[in-house]
């Protein structure tokens, strides 16, 4: 086999696990990451040179769900039980053959903006075909739904088996299957009853799937959980549904119910409770954080500060690009940093934690900083190069300063992963961006 070495080099070089290295230059060899190093002159290698610009580790996604990105266009409607409530009626009216595409474009932002991992909770499951066809990493988790009493827990396990079976095929269609993983996601306390909750930890515990559930993240969600009031508590009246609500806040009830694990992600946590922050903390579970959607949405701003101090994982996530308007991560970023500074009135984390966040412990988060996260020798080239000669960039000395208050898709100049060229200088390796377009625009007639 033909061995292939690219010396990427930039004004500075950001490993993450170390300080940052100025005039540096990144050694790949087949995938793999060989040396970080200054600058030098060895010749004889194909070498791409960013100049102005920062090489770092790329981005991780920690919550998306990529088969909505042409839906965007949903009304902007508050409060939250009202906005889910139009995302399920439109889906409803979506052809099956919207989803993939869809799901491509989603991808194919994420790319432009330098993500390499994203973890994805799909219904369709189109997003796994996506991320593999796009030659993106990440973890996509099968959503699973069921407050009806029909069907029954059994026949909803026996579907998820399916769906997963057919996940596998496809991640082995496109050889993905060691870039991209799975797990499961009971979708939330309203649309998973409890006994299929439990029944869906027993069965991920027994296949060895993580769990990704949606918790905590809105005032209707709370109200149901600990007094069976609110939107969602009239919606099973009119909807003849027998909900026993736990009379405990969401979070509270999955402790109760034994759901809770260091396998666990949480997604949002935006009305965690004190004492939920400790229960989460002492089962080690992770807490996606997607403040542009909760800011969207009405439902507030999670506990960051609070989280950080008893040393739960937190991963920045963008949500669907029906709730956060674009899946940009940068933008994202800055949101999340700048947000949490106003509600804290503090000044941790630092701009470097929060670089730290979308990279190194993100990749913690999803078990796999042995590979990604960080740019080291040994591990798996997954690398962006930012271009910072915007005016904006100008007299700020710090470049993690620089990313989390001015970077911005725009300024993406490579994404590479497993040594492998996704996009560079505005163009796709892999992607014929302006034909999907075409094929939603078809499509998304039907819906409405």
């Amino acid at each position: 086999m033909e061995h292939r070495t690219v010396i990427l080099r930039a004004k500075w070089v950001l490993p993450i696990s170390h300080d940052p290295l100025p005039d540096g230059e990144v050694v790949v060899e087949d995938g793999q990451i060989m040396e970080v190093r200054p600058r030098s002159d060895v010749g004889g290698s194909e070498v791409l040179d960013f100049g102005d610009a920062i090489l770092m580790p790329g981005l991780v996604n920690g919550h998306c769900h990529l088969e909505y990105t042409a839906l965007r266009g949903l009304d902007d409607r508050t409060p939250f039980f009202d906005w889910i409530r139009a995302l399920v009626e439109l889906k409803a009216k979506c052809p099956a053959e919207l989803w993939l595409p869809s799901a491509l474009l989603g991808a194919a932002e994420l790319i432009a903006s330098g993500v390499t991992f994203v973890s994805d909770n799909t219904d369709s499951g189109a997003s796994a075909e996506a991320i593999a066809r796009a030659g993106l990493r990440g973890r996509v988790y099968q959503e699973v739904f069921g407050i009806e009493p029909e069907p029954d827990d059994a026949a909803i396990l026996r579907d998820l088996g399916a769906k997963l079976d057919a996940l596998r095929a496809t991640l082995g269609r496109y050889e993905a299957a060691e870039r991209v993983s799975l797990g499961v996601s009971p979708h939330a306390i309203y649309t998973v009853r409890d006994s299929l909750m439990r029944a869906v930890r027993q069965y991920a515990r027994e296949e060895g799937l993580p769990l990704s559930i949606h918790a905590s993240e809105s005032s209707e969600e709370v109200a149901l959980a600990r007094s069976g009031s609110g939107s969602f508590a009239e919606m099973f009246v009119q909807r003849k549904i027998n909900y026993l609500h736990p009379r405990v806040p969401p979070i509270e009830y999955l402790h109760n119910a034994g759901i809770l694990a260091s396998d666990v992600q949480i997604v949002h946590a935006t009305r965690a409770e004190p004492r939920e922050l400790e229960l989460m903390a002492r089962a080690g579970v992770s807490v996606a954080h997607c403040p542009r959607s909760n800011a969207r949405l009405l439902t507030g701003i999670a506990p960051v500060y609070a989280m950080r101090r008893l040393g739960i994982p937190i991963v920045l996530g963008t949500d669907s690009a029906v709730s956060a308007g674009s899946l940009d991560l940068w933008e994202e970023l800055r949101f999340a940093a700048l947000a949490q500074r106003a509600v804290s009135y503090s000044a941790q984390p630092t701009w470097r934690d929060w670089i730290s966040l979308i990279t190194l412990e993100g990749a913690k988060a999803f078990g796999v900083d042995s590979q990604i996260g960080s740019l080291e020798a040994g591990k798996r080239a997954d690398i962006v190069a930012v271009r910072t000669h915007r005016l904006a960039f100008s007299s700020m000395p710090d470049p993690y300063a620089a990313l989390v208050l001015v970077a911005r898709s725009e300024d993406v100049a490579l994404t590479m992963v497993d040594g492998r060229i996704l996009y560079h200088d505005g163009k796709f390796t892999g992607f014929d961006v302006a034909q999907i377009r075409a094929e939603l625009s078809a499509l998304t007639q039907n819906a409405g």
